[in-house]
């Protein structure tokens, strides 16, 4: 009996988990003289693989942030994932 007590006491005292709403990101202040394109990689770091190249104006979703490297999905929330630096990327909502 005093296990459900304390059961329900935790339960009425649980606040509701919140979702994570993702900052949207669009590439930019890339070198149009240069590769002109963001890597998407597999991991945090330029030592991770590339999986794709995201050309200006790309839109981002963030779900992780590790120092200035950011695990993204590529054009909404269910699209491909991998890590991008963050200095090639712009603020475009907030959340």
């Amino acid at each position: 009996m005093r296990v459900l007590q304390t059961l329900a006491a935790a339960l009425l005292l649980a606040t509701p988990v919140q979702a994570y709403a993702p900052d949207v990101f669009a590439v930019c202040h890339l070198n149009p003289n240069g590769d002109n394109f963001l890597a998407l990689r597999s991991g945090p770091g330029s030592s991770h693989p590339m999986r794709a190249k995201l050309g200006p104006g790309t839109k981002v979703w963030d779900w992780e942030r590790r120092g200035k490297w950011y695990r993204v999905s590529v054009g909404g929330v269910n699209g491909p994932e991998g890590w991008v630096y963050a200095d090639y990327l712009c603020l475009i909502e907030d959340h």
